[in-house]
């Protein structure tokens, strides 16, 4: 088996340097070929991971978020995808928490070595992908804004300043929801459509789902504080294990368009996305990533039985 490893050198403070020689070390406990590539730009990566599709049986990489939809943007519009490695170094790491992956290299790699394969909802957004959130309205451009020295320097608490200052200069926009069974149009100050449990290291939906083909769509309602108790609220009903019908409208469905009235910038996985109205559709089990056996047997059944 042949594997490339592809790298962010500044993701996590630059950690994974160090570690280089002993991540290959233990990469050829599995493959018989272990490349390495430093990326250069998010572009750099998915170019590369488009040449590496048919060349390798699995992509192994470090980084945060960001990187992680670098990788899925290269990959998902090709035919031979093969299976993803996944060494979480960034600062949220929401995609690790959602895989129990583990936020440290030597369990990351154990993952990798002796791990199981689990099958991953992709999310198409007009002509791009995202792996776990594409969202608009407040605070969704914290990490998309927030400098890569900040982050070095403080880490999670530069999202949460950047994130505060953001919060009070909230924009309520005015959105039309359209799919197949349902047309809804409100005014919101926050949309989430999430294929995933964790956002911004927050983990409030306790009941999604990462692979049943079908996306958590949030829609935050406004009010007199445009909006600000309401995504209190939802955050705090989805922390604590509960439902946020007062505060926000809940559906799941896997294709819808949003149509929204001014040219606002979306955030995918952390990172800018698309302007203006979007179509989403979600690509069930679109991509193939090693994650811990035992925790993905427990997962899959505790998801089986939030089901019934």
């Amino acid at each position: 088996m042949k594997c490339i490893f592809i790298y962010n050198p500044k993701s996590g403070r630059g950690k994974i340097l160090k570690k280089l020689d002993y991540i290959v070390k233990t990469l050829y406990k599995k493959f018989d070929v272990v490349d390495v590539y430093e990326s250069q730009s998010a572009n750099d990566v998915m170019a590369k991971v488009k040449e590496s599709c048919l060349i390798y049986d699995a992509i192994i990489f470090s980084g945060g978020d960001g990187t992680f939809n670098n990788i899925t943007c290269g990959i998902s519009s090709e035919s031979v995808r093969p299976v993803l490695g996944y060494i979480p170094s960034g600062t949220a790491n929401d995609i690790a928490r959602n895989l129990s992956i583990p936020r440290n290299i030597k369990g990351a790699l154990k993952c990798i070595v002796n791990g199981g394969v689990f099958y991953h909802d992709v999310g198409k957004i007009n002509d791009s992908y995202f792996t776990y959130v594409a969202t608009i309205g407040a605070c969704t451009g914290t990490s998309c804004k927030t400098k890569h020295e900040a982050k070095k320097i403080l880490g999670r608490l530069a999202y949460i300043k950047d994130g505060v200052d953001e919060f009070f200069n909230t924009p309520v926009s005015k959105v039309k929801y359209i799919s197949d069974t349902k047309k809804i149009e409100m005014t919101s100050p926050l949309l989430l459509v999430m294929n995933s449990k964790s956002v911004g290291g927050i983990s409030f939906n306790k009941y999604g789902h990462l692979n049943d083909g079908l996306f958590d769509i949030i829609l935050v309602k406004d009010d007199k504080s445009k909006g600000r108790f309401n995504i209190i609220k939802t955050f705090v009903h989805g922390l604590l294990g509960g439902r946020w019908r007062k505060s926000a409208i809940l559906l799941r469905e896997s294709k819808f368009k949003i149509e929204v009235s001014d040219d606002i910038t979306w955030c995918i996985d952390g990172e800018k996305g698309p302007s203006g109205s979007v179509e989403i559709e979600n690509l069930k089990g679109h991509l193939q990533i090693y994650v811990p056996l035992k925790k993905l047997k427990k997962k899959l059944k505790k998801e089986k039985k939030n089901n019934v």
